[in-house]
């Protein structure tokens, strides 16, 4: 008995040194990937000298600010595009910032207008892998954020493992550390034009509201810009662009405005209505822009800060063109159970009483002659046998709470081994599914922008 209990006590004290061994000793994994940006942003903060213009947001200020033709345009100041993905929580991104703003910088907030971004919400799923190969930036984050941390560390540390074992994972897209140049923006080149059906992201609609910030976010945000403004910095807030064709009906630009300068000590700078452009302008999500549309914003913005320093001189960054959406071709898959799905358009929106009594189903690639590229939130919630299904390469993007309600779900395939569809942190919100993805493709999705949150999930078949 004495020795069963003291090689239970042994194990149970071997468990945390061997995480700790792969989560810390191992080497990092994450430096190719989008989130391995995180260290070199917060260095570049920390080491770009004289007058600066900051820029902290989600991946719409990464993908969205020309920090070169900022700095041409606003001559004697120095651009940091201090974006990183929305995910990862605006929060974090002004915690790791807090101790590197300087007296003379001036700070533009420029969260997306998604509920997620406007509010305290952290992922330390995702902080870790920023986090990997740079462990000391723990120091730069609040009490309140550890203990989330220590509860995801497991996981990374065993997902860490994983891929040290497996070689690493590609990093062979817009996604990763080597798309950012040496001012911490998207490369030019890289997202060329409109790759979404329909131009938006349907699956990700945008609400402008009163109501949209979180009061709790907004208070957090005007402490934090009362001591930047102690030290002597300058703190605005500006309006992250935004897809036209992805604002609901009931959207009111207005109010959302009125609400912000009302809950802001802290000027709200530009036209909202400015920053709604047209979808030519945007890439893969309703909140980044492609080359073109980097530059017209960067335009709009660049007014919007002369205005607020008085500078009356002409901006002269050229309106350029607007891209073309990119042709695709339609993927033809196999679409046997097609009959059990309910459609507007090309999104499931819901299951057919057919639909309703399969145990496994396969999304369709059509329905009739159009092309199904979108799941929306709840589409499967009704079914309470769902065991399985499968995703084909046509589905590119899925809506937040598309299974919710789905408790016998127990895997969800997808045959692409490249990550090509477009998911939320709400991916798996209300069932307790798998992720099931080629073995070719593991590394890469683990990896991905918008699947590495759902690292420890996914598995092979």
């Amino acid at each position: 008995m004495k020795k069963y209990m003291l090689t239970t006590v042994l194990l149970l004290l071997a468990i945390p040194l061997v995480l700790g061994v792969w989560g810390f000793a191992v080497p990092a994994q994450y430096g190719d990937s989008f989130m391995g940006e995180l260290k070199y942003k917060t260095a570049l903060l920390e080491e770009t000298s004289g007058r600066r213009i900051v820029i902290i947001g989600g991946s719409g200020a990464a993908f969205g600010v020309d920090s070169a033709r900022m700095e041409e345009a606003l001559p004697g100041y120095r651009a940091v595009n201090f974006g990183m993905y929305a995910a990862l929580g605006t929060d974090a991104m002004l915690d790791l910032a807090r101790d590197r703003i300087r007296a003379g910088d001036i700070v533009i907030l420029m969260p997306e207008e998604h509920p997620q971004a406007l509010s305290g919400w952290f992922d330390a799923d995702v902080m870790w892998q920023g986090l990997d190969g740079a462990f000391s930036l723990l120091a730069d984050l609040p009490a309140g954020k550890l203990g989330a941390l220590a509860a995801a560390f497991p996981a990374f540390a065993g997902q860490k493992f994983r891929l040290f074992l497996s070689g690493g994972a590609p990093a062979d897209s817009v996604y990763a550390r080597a798309s950012f140049d040496d001012h911490g923006d998207i490369r030019d080149g890289l997202a060329p034009q409109n790759i979404m059906t329909g131009g938006f992201d349907a699956s990700s609609p945008v609400r402008l509201s009163a109501d949209l910030a979180d009061p709790g976010f907004l208070a957090s945000a005007a402490g934090w810009a009362a001591e930047m403004q102690q030290k002597g910095a300058e703190v605005w807030f500006a309006f992250c662009p935004v897809n036209r064709l992805a604002l609901t009906a009931d959207s009111d630009t207005d109010a959302f405005f009125d609400a912000l300068r009302a809950a802001l000590p802290i000027p709200v700078i530009g036209d909202p209505h400015d920053s709604i452009l047209d979808p030519e302008w945007f890439y893969d999500t309703n909140y980044h822009l492609n080359g073109s549309g980097r530059q017209l914003y960067t335009r709009i913005l660049v007014r919007a800060v002369k205005a607020m320093l008085g500078d009356s001189s002409p901006t002269e960054i050229p309106l350029p063109p607007k891209p073309a959406p990119a042709e695709t071709e339609g993927f033809r898959g196999d679409d046997r159970d097609a009959a059990c799905f309910l459609y507007e358009g090309g999104t499931v929106v819901g299951l057919t009483a057919e639909g309703l009594r399969r145990t496994a189903l396969l999304v369709p690639s059509f329905h009739g002659d159009t092309p199904v590229t979108a799941i929306a939130s709840g589409a499967f919630s009704a079914s309470g046998v769902l065991q399985r299904v499968t995703l084909q390469e046509n589905v590119s993007a899925v809506a937040d709470g598309a299974f919710a309600g789905c408790t016998g779900l127990e895997n969800i395939f997808l045959t692409s081994a490249v990550p090509a569809v477009r998911v939320g942190s709400g991916l798996l919100t209300g069932c307790d599914a798998r992720i099931r993805v080629p073995e070719a493709g593991l590394s890469a999705y683990r990896t991905d922008y918008f699947f590495s949150a759902f690292g420890s999930r996914i598995l092979p078949y």
